[in-house]
């Protein structure tokens, strides 16, 4: 066979179609390349990945937008006695005001977390940074969640609010550009088209979300409505635009959050309709969850999405049965992963890395429907030289397993 872009390779992989050899994709936030390798863009950055050898594909996402009647305000205030300054943002809507109170912590700005670069809504607050409505650095150090009870659901309406015709024709156009350099450089077009159970998470905290779902189920279930209803708008401004691939969020929707059972009660049925429509649209859906899978692998095929991203082979700690996996996602469910960042990549010596590279390509290649990719992210504290690793073994090995070993 000859050799295909990464477009045709990556797109026959989770289609489960034949392709030259497993693709390699790495996701990055914050990596820290050599410097004769560094990019300034994501075009760049897909030219530095392709020049090694491997592939890529650049990403959209439709800018968050508010009704146009809500206002924003974001200060500072110093609490005496309390370790940290607290950042304060309130969102005035029709229906009354939401409010987020979060502690700006010693590691608010950290290389590990580049979007806390700049200023969040233009406003620049000491240190760099402001408060995002989503943002997993508010979580652990939320004082006040912007969602604490049932009267916050109407306000939360106009900030989960359709964007305006304009903001859709700019995001277009925006996308119309994009497609032109996956073009040039052969690769697809990512769109992030769906947060689900992570909104919730960022609007409500885990432990939030989790009482509410067990203490006030109407009001979880009003919650789960409005945030979904923004999802599929969302996914069907994408379906608009050249985009290959829509990516469905689920880092907060394993198993490590919530039994089975609620999973299929209040999660999986969603998820299905989002599939249905990128399917109609006659695009590929893939879905994050890097752990907490395991116990839920017949109902993730039930659903019927197309590729399973970041799937971590040490997901929650203890080493997965890779072989169970690819028996019951074989020739129904892609995946993207099987390689571990924060242990593996991270602090792995060379010949764990090696075999973690073998193990995921002789586990989950055979027949096909894998790409290679490390959990959840290489970031800053990734070594360099853990990533020449996986591309030297990968380019040794990625030739297609005939069968499991």
């Amino acid at each position: 066979m000859s050799k295909l872009s990464s477009k045709e390779r990556l797109l026959s992989t989770i289609r489960y179609d034949v392709t030259d050899h497993v693709p390699l994709i790495f996701r990055t936030f914050g990596v820290n390349p050599p410097p004769d390798l560094a990019w300034s863009n994501q075009y760049k950055e897909a030219q530095t990945w392709l020049s090694l050898g491997t592939d890529a594909w650049l990403e959209v996402s439709l800018p968050q937008t508010f009704h146009p009647d809500v206002t924003v305000r974001e200060w500072e205030e110093v609490i005496p006695g309390e370790r940290w300054a607290l950042m304060v943002k309130a969102y005035d809507t029709p229906a009354g005001v939401l409010r987020q109170e979060v502690y700006r912590t010693d590691d608010w700005v950290s290389p590990d977390w580049p979007m806390h670069k700049s200023a969040g809504d233009g406003i620049q607050l000491s240190g760099g940074g402001g408060i995002q409505l989503f943002d997993d650095y508010n979580v652990p150090r939320s004082r006040k969640h912007a969602i604490e009870t049932e009267d916050d659901m109407q306000k939360l309406r106009y900030l989960l609010h359709p964007p305006s015709d304009e903001t859709i024709a700019r995001f277009q156009e925006k996308v119309d550009a994009v497609a032109q350099q996956a073009d040039e450089l052969g690769v697809p077009i990512v769109g992030w088209g769906s947060s689900g159970t992570d909104a919730v998470t960022w609007l409500c905290g885990v432990e939030g979300m989790v009482l509410m779902a067990l203490d006030q189920p109407d009001a979880f279930n009003e919650l789960l409505d409005i945030v979904h209803a923004w999802d599929i708008r969302t996914t069907e401004i994408l379906l608009d635009t050249p985009v290959d691939i829509i990516i469905r969020r689920g880092f907060y929707e394993g198993t490590t959050f919530w039994s089975p059972a609620l999973y299929r009660q209040h999660f999986a049925p969603r998820i299905k309709e989002l599939t249905t429509l990128v399917h109609q649209g006659d695009r590929l859906m893939t879905y994050i969850m890097s752990v907490g899978f395991l116990p839920l692998l017949d109902t993730l095929v039930e659903i019927g999405y197309d590729a399973h991203y970041l799937l971590d082979p040490i997901a929650g700690g203890a080493h997965i049965d890779l072989r169970r996996v690819k028996s019951v996602f074989d020739k129904k469910v892609a995946v993207i992963g099987g390689l571990n960042e924060p242990v593996t990549l991270e602090q792995g010596t060379r010949e764990q890395i090696r075999q973690e590279v073998s193990d995921a390509i002789q586990h989950l290649g055979p027949g096909g429907g894998l790409a290679l990719c490390a959990a959840e992210a290489v970031v800053a504290s990734t070594p360099w030289e853990s990533i020449e690793t996986v591309i030297e073994v990968w380019k040794e090995i990625r030739d297609i397993p005939k069968g499991d070993s």
